[in-house]
């Protein structure tokens, strides 16, 4: 490297500070997260700003940011009124459908129904799962912690992993075998990754329901 530009995080919108972010931190796996309201309502949202925690207990993290005039998203709200969710991980076929689900629906409207994905009950948590999904993981809350207030903050969101399902061409005779894994991730901008074919692609944010 001949050089750097540098900046104080203060002297960045948080708008440039999110662009850097993405595209120095990538790819990044996909939390495909489906959760309920009080009422029953189904939600269903992917977020990118997700790991892995500890193996015992096992535990998983993702960072829900705060949406405009530091609203809080639907799958925040919903797990801080039930403690409840699953994040199921994302392959190449569940791109469009998964991509459709972060319009802006209204609190009241399920992104289930216009995913095209099929939502099939979980074992000990309320929200159901995504049976396309390889990996699913049964969750709930641990603890939730807020760093900062307003549009674009982090609330990040520790959750104990209480169930686990694995599709059967990963589990065969009782051990996870490395059979070639389609996940995507995550890059900058519209940018994804398929991990299996080691391809690229774009799939820009939709602009209406259903994926438009």
């Amino acid at each position: 490297m001949s050089g750097f530009v540098s900046f104080g995080a203060s002297d960045l919108t948080s708008s440039q500070l999110y662009d850097i972010l993405t595209f120095a931190i990538q790819p990044r796996p996909i939390a495909f997260v489906s959760t309920l309201d009080p009422d029953g309502i189904a939600n269903l949202a992917p977020f990118s700003f997700f790991m892995p925690g500890g193996a015992n207990p096992a535990s998983l993290a993702l960072s829900v940011n705060r949406g405009g005039g530091g609203r809080k998203k639907d799958t925040l709200r919903n797990i801080e009124a039930t403690s409840e969710f699953v994040v199921n991980t994302v392959i190449r076929d569940m791109a469009h459908g998964m991509n459709s689900t972060s319009y802006a629906y209204p609190a009241e409207v399920s992104e289930w129904e216009g995913a095209g994905l099929t939502p099939v009950p979980s074992s000990l948590v309320a929200p159901p799962r995504v049976a396309e999904s390889p990996f699913q993981f049964e969750c709930r809350l641990f603890q939730v912690v807020e760093h900062g207030d307003g549009a674009g903050s982090a609330v990040y969101i520790i959750g104990e992993v209480v169930h686990v399902h694995v599709a059967e061409a990963y589990w065969p005779e009782d051990r996870l075998v490395a059979a070639p894994y389609e996940v995507l991730s995550r890059l900058g901008g519209a940018g994804y990754l398929d991990v299996g074919a080691l391809e690229t692609f774009d799939l820009p944010r939709p602009t209406g329901p259903n994926g438009s």
